[in-house]
């Protein structure tokens, strides 16, 4: 069957998109061969040649040889930046531009309204530009992260996940919607999270831009089906959360009605944390272990009540360990409490490891709002790692989602300012980071970003302590991986759209349950051992709530759990 004369834009597919790069090829590979490779289990959607050194001439031999491959795979291909390049080859050859190329305008009415045209965009002023000019078929959101084929994509250049979901969103207005792939840094190991970080309320990705992903590697075929299945998981899950799909992406990105969870009132929640505390107890396939890079003030506390709560502690910030930990691991929690190079290095290595083998990540931003420098650390690793749970005070709370006014930071303390829409904040913060929200003080919030859940449980002496936030940090951790260990139970595996994309509840995997289950665990705990006849004061405070945590039971949580339902 002959290649059509052009390509029939509203089909295209951009799912797995395939920018080559001759110079990033392993030794001794023939750049025909690769790309024929990559191509050959259908897994590449789209293949734009870039060639940045290569004289004209050269250029429109590669093009030309690259476009039978193309054409044997029924494979669209663009040419990236070079008009004179794309005008020499059929109409079914498209192009690509960047913001120093061609003007977009210029370049529609030179190639005329059959070729497809797409433009790199990074800010969202850029988007709206595109948007409203109407010219261009896709745009490439990004960079991303730095990447390998552009020298200076320096750290303050990337726009990171955050960026990008600003952006996603702007190229959705009303019933108008611009195709998007994201560009710079994807691999199979960042896939997954910035495709996630970048779906927002209304609009989500509709593919990765990928290079030395596939072209660095031998086994080109082999690496194009692992990004296809990452971008595969993840339409599956945004169709599955919206019931509606463009080209197998969806249309009109938004939360789901949460039927289900208006039947679940507080006995429920009593009952389903109950269930799971004893599960979790009974350790059947052994207690989860718990990897914790955290502050080495509170390091021990962290370990020991990990160990009460039947979890098993691993206090490792080593990079080089988290690749081979991230396998064994039910639950990573981050803390920033005392930061070195060291410890940062490893908690992107240890995010990044989390997120590819779909284990539960909770955050814990120690005095987020305290310092820019703290700020800094935050934003960067929410932008490198798909958060499962985010818990912090008010203040750090408040920082991460633009409210500082609202309450003054004071070291690690929230300071005496109080919030003036709890409810609304850990909601909002939820929906925009995807992922759980626990404010943690003399009253609990804990969201999914619909249902808000609040707990009164908890003593003052908790406060008296260092290291008991810290440490609520790993229960809640721990309670995840149990909720993740009694979906397997049930249905023999997790879906991976239960841990990618927290704000959506998938198949057996109840997140919500899990980190209610280490809130009231600790919570509850406290207040037996603030009770005991032995408790004199914050001394003999401390090995009275390790005793009562050990002991904590469902009982416990039908007889002290005060929670009630704000919303849903």
């Amino acid at each position: 069957m002959s290649a059509p004369s052009f390509i029939d834009k509203a089909r295209v597919d951009y799912s797995v998109y395939l920018v080559t790069g001759r110079e990033l090829l392993p030794a001794g590979v023939d750049y025909y061969e690769s790309l024929e490779l990559s191509l050959s289990q259908n897994n590449v959607t789209v293949v734009q040649i870039r060639e940045k050194h290569a004289e004209t001439d050269k250029f429109l031999e590669i093009a030309r040889r690259s476009l039978a491959i193309c054409d044997k795979y029924d494979v669209p291909m663009l040419i990236n930046d070079n008009l004179s390049v794309c005008l020499s080859l059929p109409e079914r050859v498209g192009l690509h531009i960047g913001q120093e190329d061609i003007p977009v305008s210029e370049a529609r009415r030179i190639l005329g309204e059959k070729r497809l045209l797409g433009v790199s965009v990074k800010t969202v002023e850029q988007a709206k530009v595109a948007m409203k000019q109407g010219k261009v078929d896709y745009v490439g959101v990004g960079p991303c992260y730095g990447t390998l084929s552009k020298a200076g994509i320096t750290e303050d250049k990337v726009i990171g996940c955050a960026g990008a979901q600003k952006i996603v969103a702007e190229l959705k207005k009303q019933e108008k919607r611009l195709p998007c792939v994201l560009i710079g840094g994807l691999n199979q190991k960042t896939a997954a999270r910035t495709l996630f970080g970048a779906t927002s309320a209304v609009n989500a990705p509709d593919g990765i831009a990928v290079i030395s992903a596939i072209v660095g590697r031998t086994d080109s075929d082999v690496a194009a089906k692992e990004l296809a299945d990452v971008v595969g998981k993840f339409k599956a899950g945004v169709i599955a959360s919206t019931g509606s799909s463009s080209n197998g992406v969806a249309s009109s990105f938004a939360l789901p009605p949460s039927t289900a969870q208006a039947k679940k009132d507080v006995e429920w929640y009593k009952s389903a944390i109950a269930n799971l505390l004893s599960f979790h107890r009974e350790a059947s396939q052994g207690p989860p272990l718990i990897q914790t890079i955290t502050s080495h003030v509170s390091s021990t506390m962290s370990a020991n009540l990990a160990l009460a709560f039947s979890s098993s502690p691993i206090m490792s910030h080593e990079a080089a360990e988290a690749a081979d930990l991230s396998l064994a691991i039910g639950a990573l929690v981050l803390n920033i409490g005392t930061i070195s190079p060291a410890s940062l290095e490893g908690m992107h290595v240890a995010g990044t490891c989390a997120n590819r083998n779909l284990k539960p990540v909770v955050l814990d931003p120690v005095g987020g709002g305290a310092t820019q420098f703290r700020k800094d650390v935050v934003r960067g690793l929410l932008n490198a790692t798909q958060v499962t749970l985010l818990k912090g005070n008010a203040a750090e709370l408040a920082s991460i989602a633009g409210k500082s006014d609202q309450v003054k930071s004071r070291g690690v303390d929230s300071g005496a300012g109080a919030l003036k829409d709890a409810v609304g904040l850990v909601k909002s913060l939820a929906q925009k980071e995807r992922c759980l929200v626990l404010l943690s003080g003399k009253k609990d919030y804990l969201t999914d970003g619909q249902t808000v859940i609040t707990s009164d449980n908890g003593h003052p002496l908790l406060g008296a302590i260092t290291g008991s936030g810290c440490a609520l940090g790993v229960t809640v951790g721990a309670g995840l991986a149990a909720a993740c260990n009694l979906a397997k139970s049930q249905s023999g595996d997790t879906d991976v759209r239960s841990l990618g994309n927290t704000i959506v509840a998938h198949g057996h995997v109840d997140l919500l349950v899990g980190a209610l289950t280490g809130l009231l665990a600790m919570t509850i705990a406290s207040e037996k051992a603030a009770a005991r006849d032995d408790v004199k004061g914050p001394g003999t405070f401390i090995p009275a709530l390790q005793d009562e945590l050990a002991a904590i039971s469902a009982a416990d949580i039908h007889r002290y759990a005060k929670i009630d339902i704000v919303t849903s």
